[in-house]
């Protein structure tokens, strides 16, 4: 074992550079430490969106950098437990959760359960819980070792995707009986259209004209308009604009077009950063920002929380399950090698989207 660990940083003048730096492994761990060694991630333009808002979101607290001119960028992965000083927490635990872009994570665990755990330390105590949470990673808790990089690629994206279709659900479409969803190529997008399959209300999709066939061959939207196509929407139908691409000039556009039949904006997400095309906040109705863990805190007091995560693994699979299907695949996972390919991805995805029919796993080691 070296005496540093290696992360990669973000410069959050822009988001597609990154530097890799050296950092002390502080040795020996203090008792109620642990440390993760990480393994594999994902990524995913929801990884750009995390640095774009990393600011207003608080996402660049998670993992503090020294520099505030760089942030750590967070991922999805798994990490085994390498040292522990955590009574219930044995060496060799398989991990799932939220990591730095680094070998090695440093944690405090606390609410050690056959579960998982909680990371305590104490710059993350004020930060949303369900992004300190690090589940043990077995069949038991929907562990898919036949689907573990789907998964993993999948799960963050999927669970908003899930939650986003709850809430609309839970709220009854807000009266709308259409739903318009931009970025319809985008992972959360096509995740939560695969969620609201049987909600009975009808899925109109937006997206590029390069991307149009891929679309419609998900099979999952009633309708697929190109962006320039909006004025193609029933304007005579309330309808809702769930927002995951975060341009404004499209936003306005499906407001000017619906009018007073425009009942909600929920806003996803955007990998857009200082661009000038941002959402206007003066839009009516007011863009509303989706965040997942606030649904997630209202099932969990309507449902508890073992009736949640059940009727999320449930779902989870049959999406995994469809997403990999060996005949029609909709996602090929690509495979890359430490954190000079973490970089390349990240570049190419803040430069250019992806592919929206890639998915990046990242392997260390």
């Amino acid at each position: 074992m070296t005496d540093t660990i290696t992360q990669l940083m973000t410069d959050k003048t822009d988001l597609g550079r990154t530097v890799k730096q050296d950092v002390p492994r502080h040795r020996p761990l203090a008792d109620g430490a642990a440390a993760l060694a990480i393994e594999t991630f994902a990524l995913t333009a929801n990884n750009i969106t995390y640095a774009a808002y990393g600011d207003a979101m608080r996402y660049w607290n998670f993992f503090p950098c020294e520099d505030g001119g760089y942030g750590m960028m967070p991922v999805w992965g798994f990490a085994t437990v390498s040292e522990s000083r955590v009574e219930g927490l044995t060496e060799g635990t398989r991990l799932y959760g939220y990591f730095p872009m680094a070998d090695e994570l440093i944690v405090q665990p606390v609410h050690v359960t056959q579960r998982g755990f909680v990371d305590g330390s104490r710059h993350r105590q004020s930060l949303p819980t369900p992004y300190n949470q690090y589940s043990r990673a077995t069949e038991a808790l929907g562990y898919a070792p036949d689907l573990a990089d789907h998964q993993m690629l999948m799960r963050p994206l999927f669970f908003t995707s899930w939650m986003l279709a709850d809430f609309l659900i839970d709220n009854a479409h807000f009266g709308a009986a259409q739903l318009i969803l931009s970025s319809a190529s985008s992972k959360t997008a096509y995740g939560c259209a695969f969620a609201l399959q049987q909600a009975g209300v009808r899925l109109i999709g937006l997206t590029s004209p390069s991307n149009q066939a891929t679309v419609e061959s998900l099979g999952l939207y009633d309708q697929v308009l190109t962006y320039d196509e909006v004025d193609k929407i029933d304007s005579t139908t309330p309808g809702v604009y769930i927002d995951f691409s975060g341009r404004g000039a499209l936003a306005e556009a499906v407001h000017s077009h619906l009018g007073n039949q425009l009942v909600h904006h929920a806003s996803v997400g955007s990998a857009s950063t200082t661009d000038t095309d941002a959402v206007s906040d003066q839009l009516e109705p007011r863009p509303t920002l989706f965040f997942a863990p606030n649904q997630i805190r209202k099932r969990i007091g309507d449902w508890g929380s073992e009736t949640l995560y059940a009727r999320y693994a449930e779902a989870e699979r049959s999406f995994l399950e469809r997403v990999s299907d060996a005949k029609d695949p909709w996602m090929q996972v690509e495979v890359h090698h430490g954190l000079d390919g973490a970089a390349g991805v990240i570049r190419e995805l803040v430069d250019h989207g992806g592919s929206a029919r890639a998915g990046h796993v990242v392997r260390m080691g």
